[in-house]
């Protein structure tokens, strides 16, 4: 793999897909059976409608990135349910790819691999003011972590925490081991997180429809330190080998991505420059890049 490795992030809003509901059908086309099978199980339409264009959406991504068309996209699964490309499509296009969605977004991460295995975890999170985060603190996070956020103003304390949430979950996402690795078997290290450190990434419009254009910016932290705290984890220094950002959207919604190049989940391996690139994709623009597909 290339000593510099460009993860693109497509945030894709779910609040107004109604604006299109009638052309969302034609996503359909770009389904598998047994993604249609998989939809047609949510009780609800307007959860099926959500679940139809999510996978639609990573289909017509994908196809941006290789010629291949979305209906012709086959997937597999891991152990825990992590999705991934066939070994056939994976080889050919050398793509990873992993999605997240929460409220009103959709987030798709995707990286060129090349024929070395790559660990991607995005995941976006609705920061929800009502949560009473304090009677779970201790089930999720490590002693150090939850005694720094407790040790913050008050008003900081809920935003602190789903910044660390987002965070946990990047990483079991990247590893595919989800929530059989634990979460407090790691900690982050959150000293870059200030306003000295803040970058702007820009949030560029997909141009489906009409020309490429910036559309806003992202609040975007690099350089994320994560400890490795768990016995059978053979190290205790703060990790170099994993490359961990974390962004936020608005006030409401944060993302992190998490980035690594080992076939072994949280284990030695070596280190990246991730760049990140971030494109802004509406219902309209999505089904127009469907059609040019």
């Amino acid at each position: 793999m290339s000593s510099s490795s460009v993860v693109h992030l497509w945030f894709c809003p779910l609040g107004n897909i109604d604006d299109v509901r009638s052309s969302v059908d034609a996503l359909k086309q770009c389904l598998s059976d047994d993604e249609l099978e998989k939809v047609a199980r949510y009780r609800q339409p307007e959860m099926r409608e959500q679940a139809l264009y999510v996978r639609g959406c990573l289909r017509v991504i994908l196809s941006q990135f290789a010629t291949v068309l979305p209906h012709e996209w086959r997937f597999e699964y891991g152990e825990k349910g992590k999705p991934r490309l066939c070994e056939k499509q994976r080889k050919f296009t050398g793509l990873e790819f992993n999605l997240s969605h929460s409220g009103d977004h959709l987030l798709v991460g995707i990286i060129k691999s090349g024929k070395e295995p790559i660990a991607l975890g995005v995941d976006i999170e609705h920061a929800r003011a009502s949560l009473d985060i304090y009677p779970i603190l201790n089930n999720y996070f490590s002693p150090q972590e939850a005694d720094t956020l407790l040790a913050l103003p008050s008003e900081w304390q809920s935003p602190r925490f789903f910044d660390l949430w987002v965070l946990k979950e990047s990483v079991i996402k990247a590893t595919g081991l989800g929530l059989a690795q634990s979460l407090k078997s790691f900690e982050f290290d959150l000293s870059t997180v200030r306003a000295d450190r803040q970058e702007k990434l820009p949030l560029v419009d997909s141009g489906a429809v009409a020309g490429p254009d910036c559309c806003g910016e992202l609040e975007l932290y690099r350089d994320i330190g994560l400890r490795l705290i768990d016995d059978s984890v053979h190290t205790e220094a703060l990790s170099t080998q994993w490359q961990i950002c974390l962004g936020r959207v608005d006030e409401q919604y944060r993302f992190a991505v998490a980035l690594s190049d080992s076939a072994k989940p949280l284990q030695p391996m070596k280190v990246l420059q991730m760049q990140i690139e971030a494109c802004w994709l509406s219902p309209s623009q999505l089904l127009a890049l469907h059609s040019i597909g």
